[in-house]
């Protein structure tokens, strides 16, 4: 949103800076001449130190415009709710034409002797930076795009029939660039999830569901088991701990050293 004065447009009326720590973050403000004179302009801030302003004073030509860039410091700390409260100045004056910047100074801007000075005033906001691209979403649709990359294996010059067989190879997924090769590439999968998935063919995606939902559902069947385990050990323990004697401080050795194993 601008603001049209007599002399100057500026615009915008807020500057957003998309906070983050540690680094310098620029928002540019344009200053338009909508008149047929020379406008000299200034750009005062409630706070000098945490700002730079190029360039803070210029002349606008008529009918023109020019572009001045606002730098917020590297800042450490994070204002709470991200709230600031700084303030912008910009004033501007008709000059005299051929006027240049280095001839500029402050006894322009001084509303003193029937010298017009127009003003306005600029709020500062921080906003959140934008998100980071992620390849998340991505790999995680490449199963739902599996039928893409046998249509290149096809387009490629391979036989039709190694794709209506239901048996493609995953390296020539690979080799295309498909989201399957993507995802075989890394190997981690494959190593977490055992020997049932160690194959060089690709079934399907319904049956590599199956897989491992099978995977998973015996992994959290021996977790469950190592649990009970334990807590059977545990409750030996308590038992014997309550009846001391020579054979017990055996026992309890025993018992602790097949917890301390079942733990590692």
């Amino acid at each position: 949103m601008a603001a049209s004065c007599d002399l100057l447009d500026v615009d915008p009326l807020e500057l957003q800076f998309p906070f983050v720590l540690n680094k310098q973050i620029s928002c540019p403000l344009r200053l338009a001449n909508r008149t047929n004179h020379t406008v000299a302009f200034k750009v005062k801030t409630t706070s000098p130190r945490k700002y730079c302003v190029r360039p803070n004073n210029g002349v606008v030509l008529p009918r023109s415009s020019c572009t001045v860039v606002v730098t917020m410091q590297a800042q450490k700390v994070v204002p709470p709710d991200l709230q600031c409260k700084d303030k912008f100045l910009v004033q501007s004056v008709v000059v005299s034409d051929g006027l240049l910047s280095k001839d500029i100074t402050w006894q322009m801007f001084v509303k003193e002797g029937g010298n017009v000075v127009e003003e306005v005033k600029l709020k500062v906001a921080y906003v959140m930076p934008p998100e980071p691209s992620s390849e998340i979403a991505e790999e995680h649709d490449g199963l739902e795009r599996v039928l893409v990359p046998m249509q290149r294996i096809v387009d490629n010059g391979r036989s039709t029939s190694e794709v209506s067989s239901g048996s493609v190879s995953l390296r020539s997924a690979e080799e295309v660039g498909s989201p399957v090769g993507r995802i075989v590439k890394n190997g981690e999968f494959l190593k977490a999830a055992g020997p049932a998935l160690e194959t060089k063919t690709y079934a399907g995606p319904a049956e590599q569901s199956n897989q491992l939902s099978t995977i998973i559902a015996k992994l959290t069947e021996e977790k469950n088991s190592a649990l009970e385990q334990n807590r059977k050990l545990r409750d030996e323990l308590v038992s014997i701990w309550s009846k001391p004697c020579i054979f017990s401080w055996v026992a309890i050795y025993t018992l602790s050293s097949r917890f301390i194993s079942l733990c590692t």
